[in-house]
């Protein structure tokens, strides 16, 4: 094989290294990696249920629910600090009164609460991932487990304030 064939090869098989690493780099962003459910799926869903779904009077709904809380920046800060911190009392979803204990998920990592928030707010309603992109980040979720730490009673009275005049 000639220097010129072998250079020119090369030259193509530059190419198409780059062009695969520019659609995967676009394939990522478009669309929530796979650990993102899988995040939620080990850690939340033996509650939450696969999807979001909840359960009646027991668990809240996440799916349809969690994207319009974390519209506001309040909405997203509460967010943030019931997998950190957790959060006890009654609370009303759906129309359905709850009373009940989430517990710290701050045993996981910045990342992986922000995967598993991220994979929520992209739920729809019926449970179908309508990917939003990165809402909250590693560093969002290390700031708030760097501040003022709260009891899951207080996460209680924050989501009060948080969510008023909200079913959610």
């Amino acid at each position: 094989m000639s220097p010129h064939r072998i250079v020119r090869m090369a030259g193509l098989a530059a190419e198409a290294v780059l062009v695969v690493a520019i659609s995967l780099a676009h394939t990522v962003a478009a669309e929530p990696a796979a650990d993102h459910a899988a995040v939620f799926n080990n850690n939340c869903s033996v509650c939450h249920q696969l999807a979001g779904a909840g359960l009646p009077g027991q668990f809240p709904r996440l799916a349809g629910r969690a994207d319009r809380i974390a519209a506001t920046v309040a909405g997203r800060s509460y967010l943030e600090r019931v997998v950190l911190f957790g959060m006890a009392g009654k609370i009303t979803v759906d129309g359905s009164s709850i009373v009940g204990v989430m517990p710290s998920f701050a045993a996981l990592s910045n990342s992986d609460l922000a995967a598993a928030l991220d994979y929520i707010v992209s739920l729809d309603r019926s449970g179908d991932v309508h990917w939003k992109g990165k809402v909250f980040s590693p560093t969002d979720i290390a700031r708030a487990r760097a501040g003022r730490q709260l009891s899951p009673a207080q996460v209680h009275a924050l989501r009060a304030v948080t969510l008023a005049k909200r079913d959610g």
